[in-house]
């Protein structure tokens, strides 16, 4: 039993907080050392499916005896150490640099300490169920310390590694706010300038954890943290069992998107404590933390959140469904004209988030999907399918609460969540995996028009622009030219992407490239590449200056009608009873009101 191990001793220790230095010391017991053990500290975190070698941060690792003398210790990989078998206690020590201000990393300086214990604390091989007690010296006296972990006499202790693990630390002169609900008490820490309103913030925090708690029947926890950190142009957020890490742009907030993005990101992460921290596929846990666990299920665990956390804020009043529709559209628009929807499922994008999803590379558009993006787009098909099976009586939140009554923290499968589906659809599973799960099936729109009333309008280049370009000629021969070409953001013109089967990559250009000029007239910035690219519009041509490893060549490249398409979400005027009941349920607002039709000239 865990309760009857003693536990692993840690204390943190600022160096150089300028340099962003601080110390480990690990006091090992005696009882985990009789027949010698292996140190080892973690290659990744969970919730963040990418190896990141935090071995690379950590040096001095030494071992220390009773008189503080360094004694031999033998590194046997980029993340192992081996202790010789004593039948006394051992420390060791060891330094950890921390400047990278992300969720998943630790950061330190003058003015706070964000500690990962992932890229922070070792393990001992085969004792992930022994006890730590953790204890801060040294740093400025007027800092506080936010963590999920139980504290007493300045000890906070965790009753494993996997807990550990499971609770970032906040040091700091940061600011609190807390509340209570459902029987929980939610403690929210703020690091970081930034010009929103806390008392808002909170307040709509509130109101999300109760949207939230209102579909699992009340919280599994007495107590919940969030922590937000707020930097310029920053966002991310990391789920943990009891608390969550969140960053966001500090200068967002002038604006009311500002305010939406952050309780969208609030709402993500405060969905994961049950979907993936507790249900979850067993492969992400246990975890082993020196190698990747691929699992085929982050399409439900991350791309079902991306949906609900839309559902999460619009029940809770905190975001309004214009954003909501705005940001659904955005995201159709993206994934019905990714190339890499026709070559890689979600399953598939689920089991290679490692390799892939992770560590894109220049082609990886045209050759995989996002389990988040796709993933939220296939949750809002599923959560139509199954009000419409249902006759409004089920959605997905339905489909999460029988989740969780049924399966609770036991370990969650495709199968039981294929068997949920069709109890409360009544409608076999297999026709709608095989289109968006396992297969490559391309998203229909025509659902979410019979079960929600919501039309997803397609809207081609020339149909958005100005009420002027609309009425030139030009303009409009600019507007549906098409060459394929994604240029980078930045000055000078380089070439991100070329779609495959497009003119651009017929021509022969490809990525890395820079444009020089088109039809000799010098491209300085993107936008002007751009513009001369589409002069001639559809059935001309254009010649193309471009450097590839430093010789410049020139190539023709043929002008075609752009396929891109734009979407817009319009609530059907003629929607029924029924489906306006249906969204009303969903979303837990009244059916939006019908805009009215732009005339556009073709």
């Amino acid at each position: 039993m865990a309760e009857s191990l003693k536990p692993v001793r840690a204390v943190l220790r600022p160096l150089d907080l300028a340099q962003h230095l601080f110390e480990v010391e690990l006091t090992l017991p005696a009882e985990a050392l009789a027949g010698g053990a292996v140190a080892a500290l973690p290659a990744w975190t969970p919730g963040s499916y990418l190896v990141r070698d935090y071995a690379r941060f950590v040096d001095r690792v030494r071992r220390v005896d009773g008189e503080g003398r360094d004694q031999p210790l033998i590194k046997l990989d980029k993340q192992r150490w081996q202790i010789p078998a004593s039948t006394q206690s051992q420390v060791l020590r060891y330094r950890v640099y921390g400047n990278d201000l992300t969720v998943r990393t630790n950061h330190v300086d003058a003015t706070h300490a964000q500690i990962i214990p992932a890229a922070t604390f070792f393990y001992l091989e085969g004792q992930l169920n022994r006890p730590f007690e953790v204890r801060f010296q040294g740093f400025p006296k007027d800092w506080g310390i936010a963590t999920a972990l139980p504290v007493e006499k300045e000890v906070f202790r965790a009753a494993d590694f996997d807990t550990l693990v499971d609770s970032p630390f906040e040091l700091g002169r940061f600011r609190t706010r807390f509340f209570k609900t459902g029987g929980t008490r939610f403690d929210l820490a703020f690091t970081g300038d930034h010009t929103g309103d806390e008392a808002r913030i909170a307040e709509a925090t509130r109101r999300i954890v109760e949207a939230a708690g209102a579909i699992f029947g009340g919280f599994p926890f007495k107590r919940y943290l969030f922590l937000l950190t707020f930097t310029p142009k920053a966002r991310g957020g990391l789920e943990h069992r009891d608390c969550t890490s969140l960053l966001a742009d500090s200068l967002a907030f002038d604006r009311p998107e500002g305010y939406h993005s952050l309780y969208q990101l609030i709402a993500h992460e405060f969905f994961h404590a049950w979907n993936v921290k507790r249900l979850h596929d067993p492969a992400l846990g246990p975890f082993d933390y020196s190698r990747e666990n691929p699992t085929r299920m982050l399409w439900f665990h991350e791309g079902m959140t991306s949906y609900l956390e839309h559902v999460l804020v619009l029940r809770a009043g905190v975001v309004p469904w214009s954003h909501t529709a705005k940001e659904l559209a955005r995201c159709w628009s993206e994934q019905v004209q990714r190339p890499g929807r026709l070559e890689q499922s979600l399953e598939e994008s689920s089991w290679d988030a490692w390799i892939r999803l992770y560590k894109p590379h220049e082609f990886s558009p045209n050759s995989s999907v996002s389990y988040y993006d796709k993933g939220e787009m296939v949750a809002w098909l599923m959560d139509a399918s199954l009000r419409e099976g249902s006759r409004g009586k089920a959605g997905l939140p339905e489909l999460f609460a029988l989740l969780w009554r049924r399966h609770g923290e036991g370990g969650l499968t495709d199968a039981d969540v294929r068997r949920a589906y069709q109890e409360l659809s009544g409608r076999s599973p297999r026709l709608f995996w095989d289109a968006y799960v396992t297969g490559r099936s391309e998203l229909d729109a025509a659902v979410l028009l019979r079960t929600f009333g919501l039309r997803m309008e397609a809207r081609a280049p020339w149909e958005t622009g100005s009420a002027d370009e609309a009425q030139d000629e030009a303009s409009l021969k600019r507007l549906r030219a098409w060459t394929g070409l994604v240029l980078s953001a930045a000055a000078p013109p380089t070439i991100q992407n070329v779609l495959p089967g497009s003119p651009a990559s017929q021509a022969g250009l490809s990525f890395g490239m820079e444009i020089l000029a088109v039809d000799g007239w010098r491209t300085p910035t993107p936008a002007d590449a751009q513009r001369l690219l589409a002069g001639p519009g559809p059935g001309g041509r254009v010649r193309v200056l471009a450097s590839d490893r430093g010789r410049v060549f020139e190539v023709g490249v043929p002008v075609s009608e752009s396929p891109e398409r734009s979407h817009r979400l319009v609530p059907d005027i003629r929607a029924t009873a029924a489906q306006r009941t249906a969204f009303t349920a969903a979303y837990g607002q009244p059916f939006p009101g019908a805009p009215r039709r732009r005339k556009t000239s073709a």
